[in-house]
């Protein structure tokens, strides 16, 4: 899941990043074209990114949407960290929608005489203009998200943190960072607390069986966890994996003391 810009995000939010720029630059190339009256490049060449960028949208940015964001709409959205991601959505679906609306006006016959629109110009220049605040917006969702370290400690779920008793064993520290719990797999006896400290990024740590749970974890934060019974315990964060081990998880196995 490790990207490939050295800022701690994913690869497929450092793709998207370079992609989005590239289809940004693309139009304005586009935008050129035209003023040389090569119509028909032009017109490849702006269909390319708005097919394109439809793309992108249901294959990383809605799903990264669904799972980092909705759930937290609208009581979070007084944090930067969901409301600039909310907006660079709202926008972007409206420039997208925009997009295909002016190539289909502008490259096929498809819509009805009373849907088309005659002056292209404005048109295309009021989509060129909320692309590129788009990808302002998209710039600014990543750095809140993977460049930004806010600091303090998210509050923990009620009944789920507890300190160690004098015959309990040393806590353990497990570290959360560059979207993956260090170390993955851990044994510990029973009577054990486990502790997560969250090194960067945004994180949750939720077992599969739903037996401890925390609420989001911001950079410098912690959740801990004591484990009474013996057993193996899944779990992963609800932001950037699923149960069963997929993508951002791990387990721990406690043992008989």
């Amino acid at each position: 899941m490790n990207g490939f810009l050295g800022t701690g995000a994913t690869f497929n939010a450092d793709l998207n990043l370079l992609i989005q720029i590239a289809m940004g630059l693309a139009l304005l190339y586009g935008m050129f074209l035209a003023r040389r009256k090569k119509f028909r490049a032009h017109k490849y060449c702006q269909s390319s990114v708005m097919l394109l960028n439809l793309v992108m949208i249901f294959l990383i940015m809605v799903p990264s949407f669904h799972r980092q964001v909705e759930p937290q709409i609208p009581s979070e959205l007084g944090d930067s960290y969901y409301l600039v991601a909310t907006i660079h959505a709202t926008l972007g679906t409206v420039a997208e929608l925009l997009g295909l609306y002016i190539m289909l006006v502008a490259a096929t016959k498809i819509l009805p005489q009373r849907l088309r629109f005659k002056r292209f110009k404005p048109w295309m220049r009021a989509e060129l203009a909320l692309w590129w605040i788009v990808i302002l917006l998209g710039l600014g969702t990543y750095y809140y998200w993977y460049i930004a370290t806010p600091g303090g400690t998210a509050p923990q779920q009620a009944g789920a943190t507890t300190q160690p008793g004098p015959t309990a064993s040393a806590p353990v520290t497990v570290t959360i960072t560059n979207f993956q719990f260090e170390p993955k797999e851990l044994t510990i006896p029973a009577g054990t607390t486990v502790i997560w400290i969250d090194q960067t990024g945004r994180h949750t740590v939720e077992a599969d069986d739903g037996s401890f749970r925390s609420d989001t974890i911001v950079a410098g934060g912690r959740f801990e966890f004591k484990f009474d019974k013996p057993g193996t315990f899944p779990y992963y964060c609800n932001l950037h994996g699923e149960k069963g081990g997929v993508d951002m998880a791990g387990v721990i196995t406690v043992t008989p003391r």
